[in-house]
């Protein structure tokens, strides 16, 4: 796709209010979880890795619980805001999150919020089995979820990305604008890349209405 900008947003501690993918590995696979997410934040293991373990040890008959569960979530303020504010500025809104489609789909949903959306890209979970088999179509090596090489789809003058934790740093390395809060500001310190922090959509709407020169 073809735009002068693009903005490129995380799910999961971003768009919602706490990370929704923690609370549900939390909640269905607490062992799995326990023993694999420290690694994860230190980046010890790979995201690939330590997500297929985690994911893989969640049993399918609690998947109807799960997308139940993600229907309840709250969103970050100022989201709707923003979204519309991106619409009438014809810059495409792409949602990419290193979880789970169905996760994110249904809490868009319920807040209304898909037309609104260019584009999600997430994992999926295979659910034929005794346990949830996770995979997705744009992976690499380390990255269950290659948000990189997803925005690399995408020509523009200008992407700007929207995270919160370990699973946006390549996102945001790519990036040419970033907006980084919770543990992703520590590793982007880390990486000696850029950021504006931020806390809710609100700021960031107001922020790129102003560098923009565009009246909201």
């Amino acid at each position: 796709m073809n735009s002068s900008r693009v903005v490129f947003c995380d799910f999961d501690g971003t768009i919602t209010t706490k990370d929704t993918f923690v609370s549900v590995i939390e909640k269905f696979a607490p062992q799995a979880t326990a023993q694999f997410l420290p690694a994860i934040f230190q980046r010890k293991i790979s995201l690939k890795e330590g997500l297929n373990n985690i994911l893989g040890a969640i049993s399918t008959r609690d998947y109807p619980a799960i997308i139940r569960f993600m229907a309840t979530q709250p969103v970050r303020p100022g989201l709707k805001e923003f979204i519309e504010f991106l619409n009438s500025q014809t810059i495409p809104f792409v949602v990419i999150s290193g979880g789970l489609t169905g996760m994110v789909k249904t809490v868009l949903e319920h807040q209304q919020l898909m037309a609104g959306v260019t584009a999600i890209y997430a994992g999926e979970v295979d659910i034929t089995g005794d346990f949830l088999q996770p995979y997705c179509e744009i992976s690499s090596d380390t990255e269950f979820v290659a948000k990189a090489i997803i925005m690399a789809q995408y020509s523009a003058e200008e992407k700007i990305a929207i995270g919160d934790s370990v699973t946006d740093i390549n996102m945001s390395l790519a990036a040419d604008l970033v907006f980084a809060r919770d543990r992703l500001k520590h590793y982007l310190d880390t990486e000696n890349k850029p950021y504006v922090q931020w806390h809710d959509f609100f700021e960031i709407r107001d922020y790129l209405a102003a560098s923009w020169q565009v009246n909201e």
